[in-house]
């Protein structure tokens, strides 16, 4: 099995985010919401609501989220698995953007509009890495997630 390095980076990964506790939350897919709200019909906005409660509770449960993408790597569900590990990595992806954004801002002297500089301090509030076991378990799995590869089909 060519992916076995990648999967075993995954498990790697996701062990490390669960001892880190690194966990997505609830209120950036709550801001989410209400950020749609107002350019999607109502008709829709169920359906956008079980799409957020979905991507919400996998990005929370972080760490166990990816084991359960690489479980369903190894039994051949490929592209499901790294769906799952790709959203339950984002969030921490998506927080060191923000990191790295506002500390780029904040040593570069740039100056931003308030109202700019109010949604970069709620957003950066809403991320968390309370270990370097966190942070480097999601890379990792991020790193294993882009590993894997579909086997491809044989040929008669």
């Amino acid at each position: 099995m060519k992916n076995l390095i990648w999967i075993l980076l995954c498990f790697l990964g996701g062990t490390l985010m669960i001892i880190g506790s690194a966990i997505g939350s609830a209120v950036f897919y709550v801001y989410l919401a209400n950020l749609v709200s107002s350019y999607i019909s109502p008709e829709f906005m169920p359906l956008v609501a079980v799409i957020l409660t979905v991507l919400e509770y996998i990005a929370f449960y972080g760490g166990y989220s990816v084991i359960v993408g690489a479980i369903l790597i190894l039994i051949d569900q490929i592209r499901l698995g790294k769906i799952i590990i790709m959203v339950a990595t984002s969030f921490g992806m998506l927080g060191l953007v923000f990191y790295v954004g506002i500390w780029i801002l904040g040593y570069s002297g740039i100056g931003v509009s308030p109202a700019v500089q109010t949604i970069l301090t709620q957003m950066y509030s809403l991320f968390t890495y309370n270990t370097g076991l966190a942070f480097t378990g999601t890379i990792l799995a991020v790193i294993g997630r882009y590993g894997i590869k579909k086997p491809e089909k044989v040929k008669k």
